[in-house]
C-alpha cells in the first residue's frame, strides 16, 4: 500500500513544498523542537498528567488509563512500524534509524494533546482559557508533525496515518475503559 502512485505524488508533492525552507537556522531550532516532541519527552508529560488526574481528582483509574493508552500505544505504533517496514525518506536533514511508519514522535504527541483536551480543558474555568490551551495543544501536534516533515524523517502520509493511528488507539481505549474496566469495577467494587 505504501508504493500508490497516488500517495508517493502526494508524499512528494508536500516535501517538495517543504524542502526549500530547509536552512541551518531552521533546522537548530525545528531540531530543538523535534527533541521537545520526542516519545520520551511525551511519555513523560503523560506521566505527569496522570500524576495530576491522581493528585487534583483522587482519582488513579483515569491516571492509570492514560498511562496504559499511552505505553500500549507506543507499543502497538513501534509493533506496526515493524510489520511495515517503510523505509524512511531519501535525504534526510538529520540521519535517523529504523523505519518511517508509523511516526513515533507523531503519535506519542498525539496521545498527550488528547489527555490534555479531554482531561487539562475541562478543569479550566474560563472559555477563552480553554480555546487558547485548545487551539495551542492542537497546534503543537501540528508543529511536531511539521518537524518530523522538515527534518525528512518521515513522510506526509506517515504522519497523517500516525495521528489517525493515535486518535484510533485513544477512542478504542476509551471503548475499553467505558465498556469493560467500569463495569468490571462497579460490578466488583459491590461485592
Amino acid at each position: 500500500k505504501t508504493s500508490a502512485i497516488w500517495l508517493q505524488t502526494l508524499d512528494t508533492a508536500v516535501q517538495n513544498l517543504i524542502v526549500p525552507t530547509v536552512n541551518p537556522v531552521a533546522t537548530k531550532y525545528i531540531s530543538l523542537i523535534a527533541i521537545l516532541g520526542s516519545p520520551f519527552v511525551a511519555i513523560c508529560w503523560t506521566i505527569l498528567i496522570a500524576f495530576l488526574l491522581w493528585r487534583k481528582e483522587r482519582n488513579l483509574i483515569n491516571a492509570g488509563w492514560l498511562l496504559i493508552t499511552q505505553f500500549s500505544g507506543c507499543t502497538v505504533a513501534l509493533m506496526i512500524k515493524e510489520l511495515v517496514h517503510r523505509f524512511r525518506p531519501a535525504d534526510q536533514v538529520i540521519k535517523n534509524g529504523g523505519f518511517s511508519f508509523p511516526s513515533g514522535h507523531t503519535f506519542a504527541t498525539a496521545i498527550v494533546v488528547l489527555a490534555v483536551l479531554y482531561f487539562i480543558v475541562p478543569w479550566l474555568q474560563d472559555r477563552e482559557l480553554q480555546f487558547v490551551v485548545s487551539l495551542l495543544s492542537i497546534g503543537w501536534v501540528i508543529l511536531i508533525g511539521f518537524t518530523r516533515l522538515y527534518l525528512r524523517a518521515h513522510f506526509f502520509s506517515d504522519v497523517c496515518g500516525s495521528l489517525l493511528l493515535a486518535i484510533t488507539w485513544w477512542e478504542v481505549m476509551k471503548l475499553f475503559y467505558f465498556r469493560l474496566w467500569q463495569k468490571f469495577f462497579h460490578t466488583n467494587r459491590g461485592n
